[in-house]
C-alpha cells in the first residue's frame, strides 16, 4: 500500500509539474505571438508610412521638379530651373528659369520669377504655367554646385556672346572657355549688360557645371550626393539622392523655359510660350490627361505624315495618342471630325494645319476629334 501511495503522490506530482510546465508554455507562446502581432502591426504601419512619405522616383513615365540653387543665402542671387525627365524617352531636360520671367498670379496680376523665388513661392506660380503638379523640389546651395561640378575647372560655351557686370566691371564671355567651379555664384548672380545676356549666361554656366559633374569619379561623385542627401530625412533624402543622380549622369539637356523676350512700358521681360511650354514641359507631366482626345489618322499614305501632324499639334492642351492608319489611302482632302463638344479644337487644329475641312463626326465621343489627314497635307507644310 505504502509503494502505491509513494507511486501515486509521484504521479500526482509529476502530473501538477506537467500542467505547470504545459501553462508556462502556453503562457511563453502567447507572448510571443503578441510580440510578432505587435510586430507586424509596427511593420504594416512603417510600410504605410512608407508608402504615403517615399516618392520614390519612377522606373517609368516622367516627373517634374523645381531645382533652386542659392535660395536664401546672402550675397548672392538664387537661380531656378525646371527639371523635366520623361524616362519613357530616355530624356532629361534642365530648364533653367530668368530671372525676369514673367508669371501670373490666379487674378491675373504679372510677377516676376525672381521675387516669386525670393518669397519662396516659385512653385505654384510655375504650376500654374505647366498646369501640371511639380512632383519634386531639390534646394542646392551654389557650394553644393561647385562640388558637384568638381569643385575645380569648369568648361563653358557661349554659343550666343552675353556680357556681364562683374567685380564692378562688365566682361565679355563668347565662345568656349575654362573658368574656376568657385566662380559660379558669381556669374550666375551677376547682371547681364544686355536685355537677355543674364538668360544666356545662366544657360551656359549651368549647363557647364552639369557637364564638369558627368565628368566627376563615380565614387567621389556619390561621396558629395551622399553627403548633400544627408541633410534631409527619410523619403525625401531618397529623392534628393535620386534627382542629383539623374542630374549629374551626362544626359541632362539644359535649355532656357520656353520663353520670348519683350519690352513692355520701357522693361524688358520674358514671357512664357504656352504652346512651347505645353509641348515640351506639360505633355511630360506625370499623369497627364487633357479635357479633349485628337486622334490622327493617315489617309494619304505619305511616310511619316502622321507624326509630323502629331508634332505640329502638341501645343495643344489635348491627349495625342499615336498615329494609326485611316481605312485606306485615298483621302485627297484632310478631314476633321468633331464630336458634339470638340469643334473648338477641331477649329484650332484646322488653324494649326492650314488645311482640312471640319465636319460633324457622327458616333464620336463628345470630346475627340479624329483628323484624316489627306493628300492636300504634305511634309513641306508641316515643316
Amino acid at each position: 500500500m505504502a509503494r502505491r501511495s509513494e507511486g501515486y503522490r509521484a504521479r500526482r506530482l509529476a502530473a501538477r509539474r506537467s500542467r505547470r510546465w504545459g501553462a508556462y508554455q502556453n503562457l511563453v507562446l502567447y507572448a510571443l505571438a503578441a510580440i510578432v502581432a505587435f510586430g507586424a502591426v509596427l511593420g504594416a504601419v512603417r510600410l504605410a508610412h512608407d508608402l504615403r512619405h517615399h516618392h520614390a522616383l519612377p522606373s517609368t513615365g516622367s516627373y517634374l521638379a523645381l531645382v533652386t540653387v542659392g535660395a536664401g543665402e546672402a550675397g548672392t542671387n538664387p537661380t531656378a530651373a525646371l527639371l523635366v525627365h520623361n524616362a519613357n524617352l530616355a530624356t532629361t531636360t534642365l530648364y533653367t528659369i530668368p530671372s525676369n520671367l514673367l508669371l501670373t498670379e490666379p487674378g491675373g496680376e504679372y510677377v516676376m520669377a525672381s521675387d516669386a523665388l525670393a518669397e519662396g513661392q516659385l512653385e505654384p506660380f510655375l504650376e500654374r504655367l505647366v498646369h501640371a503638379p511639380l512632383d519634386y523640389r531639390l534646394d542646392l546651395t551654389y557650394a553644393d554646385l561647385e562640388k558637384l561640378s568638381g569643385a575645380g575647372t569648369v568648361w563653358v560655351t557661349a554659343g550666343t556672346p552675353f556680357s556681364l557686370q562683374t567685380g564692378g566691371a562688365i566682361r565679355l564671355y563668347n565662345g568656349r572657355f575654362s573658368m574656376p567651379a568657385n566662380q559660379l555664384p558669381i556669374v550666375l548672380s551677376a547682371a547681364g549688360k544686355g536685355d537677355t545676356d543674364q538668360a544666356s549666361a545662366q544657360e551656359a554656366f549651368v549647363s557647364a557645371a552639369l557637364a564638369g559633374a558627368a565628368l566627376v569619379p563615380a565614387g567621389q561623385q556619390s561621396a558629395t550626393i551622399k553627403t548633400i542627401a544627408a541633410r534631409h530625412k527619410g523619403a525625401a533624402r531618397s529623392d534628393v539622392r535620386d534627382l542629383l543622380e539623374t542630374m549629374v549622369a551626362g544626359r541632362v539637356t539644359v535649355s532656357r523655359l520656353p520663353s520670348e523676350g519683350q519690352v513692355s512700358e520701357g522693361q524688358f521681360a520674358w514671357r512664357p510660350d504656352p504652346a512651347a511650354i505645353t509641348a515640351q514641359i506639360t505633355r511630360n507631366a506625370r499623369d497627364f490627361n487633357a479635357p479633349y482626345t485628337v486622334v490622327v489618322e493617315n489617309g494619304s499614305g505619305a511616310l511619316d505624315i502622321g507624326t509630323m501632324v502629331i508634332n505640329r499639334l502638341a501645343g495643344l492642351n489635348v491627349n495625342l495618342p499615336g498615329v494609326r492608319n485611316a481605312a485606306s489611302f485615298d483621302h485627297d482632302i484632310t478631314q476633321i471630325f468633331a464630336g458634339a463638344k470638340a469643334f473648338g479644337v477641331a477649329n484650332e487644329v484646322r488653324g494649326i494645319l492650314g488645311r482640312g475641312v471640319v465636319l460633324t463626326g457622327n458616333g464620336l465621343p463628345d470630346t475627340t476629334v479624329v483628323v484624316v489627314v489627306g493628300k492636300d497635307l504634305t511634309a513641306k507644310d508641316l515643316q
